[in-house]
């Protein structure tokens, strides 16, 4: 799959176009689409996770029937007993870890009705492995900041593995970020650190001490991020050394602290365009020589220890180095590793291997998908036999899931763009012809799509529905090299919507898209370039696409450059490259049909966006086809969508592209989605 050569750790990768291809069966195209019905369901299972004995596994399960997602526990020690279970009528699941051999962690979250700032609020709890006994994080929710400081986000920051009463809890709240150390048996709380606004915490050991963390500082109108490191001693000291300007622009991740306190391990890309592993000096402060590197991608993390010294106690040598490319890829340091790698590989050619080793590698859990293959969850017992656990989407026709290429074409200035194609299953040009095709930008935009299986289904909602589907990593997606992270700067609307038309043009170019049937829908920062692609359509790029879908969009540009991000660090780095031409300015200039999806619940791209873009379209542009769903408790993320949420977005999608959607329209209909728009619109 990926060409690795070691000794300094230098591999260069190479992804053959097909390599996540399935075989074409022709004759299918567009016959077997994915029904709405299901891709609303919850997953099957999901959030899977192994005990740290390896004793135990827990997921998270849907029920037919039932509201809520309950939790299942595995005895690894004998899979074919049936998992015991417990789930909760008032508390609905979002994720399962294992903090401790005996007790999981819980986040729990519900949309709650709070006038402006009605929003989805997260809570946290332990529980037992039978769940018989469930313990409530206390005064997750402060009292004493002010009335409205809510939990919006909670996670295990630390599970304190070599303290067998207490973990460290990360509460995102309106007023910053809270620490807090948890007893996982009384469920008492005591506040550890907190951050302050222009503050994080960027590094903590097995023992839960923060030893890295910085802060942005203006001076003379230039904002620098100082770092600070606690050595051996416990004291903090500056680190001159990897003090950078903001201005300049580079990534600098820390990664490990050496076990003796002189070495900091980064993961940078300040002198290069792809981010690489390099040491730096706590004495001398200075850097070392690259000593990992992959020259297609940007390095994205690196882990210490081994399958025998999981938490770094006696040494702390590299065990894995990962990458971004088409997908989270990693070279294995540890042979223990590398043996189950290779099991792996060999008994699922051509997908996507991740792992989890316990027991020195006698007990493996294991994840496998491809771009056409649901997560699906595995245990490897004594390296022999293999359990299959579950999977995203278990009892579903999969046999019409489309396979995936991870292309690269060419922008009008010449830039390479990587992206993600999919085709029917079973498509042949020769055969087939030309496709209609959906552009399907991806959130952020400091983001990238990869060619792993896509949760929110929608490349293979239209894909199963006979459409080409292309996701983009325009100018702007991060993680794919600087310079094309970069060039993404001030030019929303601009190179930014220009890289995905260009990515439209070629495929015309292919033979494989029809010029006459394409359109755009985008979700977040994706639902920001279908309303520009929606405001282009009149002078900019007029006869591109037959409609534009903006789902959770922010549409101002002068609204986003206002409010850009949830504290000042996000909007010194980030909020400081967002400008370029703003589509609120050219609603007159909609020529094609545009639907607008969002939220209520939406205060990340804030639902205003959209109810001033719809009021907007009225008074100049009033005879536009143009429509503005807001939907009533729905938030912005996939993981704050309800069934109902997903269904209605869906269902609006597919029937916006079935009736109002130029030639596309002509040759595509979807009757599922079009009776329950029906249904919907009746309900008002």
């Amino acid at each position: 799959m990926f060409k690795k050569k070691f000794g300094l750790l230098l591999f260069a990768s190479s992804l053959a176009v097909s390599v996540f291809s399935t075989s074409a069966i022709a004759g299918s195209i567009g016959k077997k689409p994915l029904p709405i019905s299901q891709m609303k369901q919850d997953f099957k299972l999901s959030s899977v996770r192994i005990s740290p004995n390896g004793k135990y596994i827990a997921g998270i399960s849907s029920i037919e029937g039932q509201e809520n997602p309950i939790v299942r526990i595995w005895e690894t020690s004998d899979m074919s007993k049936a998992p015991k279970q417990f789930g909760s009528k008032s508390m609905r699941f979002q994720s399962v870890s294992f903090v401790k051999d005996d007790t999981l962690f819980l986040v729990v979250g519900q949309p709650v009705r709070r006038g402006a700032k009605s929003d989805w609020e997260f809570s946290g709890v332990f529980a037992n492995l039978d769940g018989s006994k469930i313990t409530e994080l206390a005064n997750q929710n402060a009292t004493n900041t002010r009335d409205d400081d809510f939990t919006y986000s909670i996670s295990v920051f630390n599970n304190l593995p070599l303290d067998p009463d207490n973990v460290l809890i990360k509460l995102g709240k309106e007023s910053g970020t809270e620490i807090v150390k948890a007893n996982i048996r009384t469920g008492k709380t005591t506040r550890y650190i907190r951050s302050a606004e222009d503050e994080a915490f960027e590094w903590d050991d097995p023992s839960g001490n923060i030893r890295v963390k910085y802060n942005i500082k203006s001076v003379g109108g230039v904002w620098y991020k100082n770092y600070f490191f606690r050595d051996n001693d416990g004291k903090w000291i500056d680190l001159p050394g990897l003090k950078q300007s903001l201005n300049d622009r580079y990534t600098l991740s820390v990664q490990h602290v050496s076990n003796d306190g002189k070495t900091i391990w980064v993961i940078t890309d300040k002198d290069t365009d792809y981010a690489v592993l390099k040491k730096f000096d706590v004495t001398t402060q200075t850097f070392s020589d690259t000593i990992a590197k992959n020259t297609e991608y940007d390095l994205a993390s690196v882990s210490f220890g081994s399958a025998k010294d999981e938490y770094h106690q006696n040494s702390d040598p590299i065990r894995d180095v990962c990458w971004n490319g088409p997908t989270f890829e990693c070279t294995h340091s540890d042979e223990t590793d590398q043996g189950i790698y290779d099991l792996l590989t060999e008994q699922f050619p051509g997908t996507i291997v991740s792992f989890r080793v316990k027991d020195k590698g006698n007990l493996v859990l294991a994840s496998i998908q491809a771009p056409n293959l649901p997560p699906t969850y595995y245990l490897l017992k004594n390296k022999k036999e293999l359990v299959k656990i579950g999977s995203y989407i278990d009892g579903w026709d999969q046999s019409n899931l489309a396979p995936a290429e991870w292309v690269n074409y060419p922008a009008r200035d010449g830039l390479k763009i990587p992206a993600i194609l999919y085709l029917p299953k079973g498509y042949e040009k020769g055969k087939d012809g030309t496709l209609p095709l959906v552009v399907l930008p991806h959130g952020g935009p400091w983001s990238y799509d990869t060619i792993d299986f896509d949760s929110s289904y929608w490349p293979q909602m239209f894909a199963t529905r006979g459409f080409a589907v292309l996701q983009p990593n325009y100018r702007g997606s991060e993680g794919l090299g600087k310079k094309l992270w970069k060039d993404g700067d001030k030019q929303w609307g601009l190179r930014m919507s220009d890289d995905n038309d260009d990515g439209a043009k070629w495929l015309v170019s292919q033979g494989i898209a029809d010029p006459n049937r394409m359109m755009i829908y985008g979700y977040s920062y994706g639902g920001f370039a279908a309303a520009a692609a929606a405001a282009r359509s009149g002078n900019v790029a007029p006869g591109l696409y037959q409609c534009a879908i903006s789902g959770g969009p922010a549409i101002d540009l002068v609204r986003i450059k206002n409010d850009w991000g949830e504290n000042r660090l996000q909007r010194v780095t980030q909020g400081v490259t967002v400008d370029g031409w703003n589509p609120m300015a050219h609603l007159d200039e909609v020529k094609i049909p545009w639907l607008i999806v969002h939220g209520g619940y939406d205060h990340q791209a804030d639902i205003l966006h959209s109810r001033d873009a719809a009021a907007k379209m009225k008074s100049v542009n009033p005879n536009a086809d143009f429509k503005f769903v807001e939907i009533d408790r729905m938030s912005h993320t996939l993981n704050k969508m309800l069934p109902e949420h997903k269904e209605r977005l869906m269902s609006e999608v597919l029937n916006w592209t079935a009736n109002h959607c130029g030639n596309i329209s002509k040759s595509f209909n979807d009757p599922e989605a079009e009776n329950l728009v029906k249904k919907f619109d009746k309900a008002k």
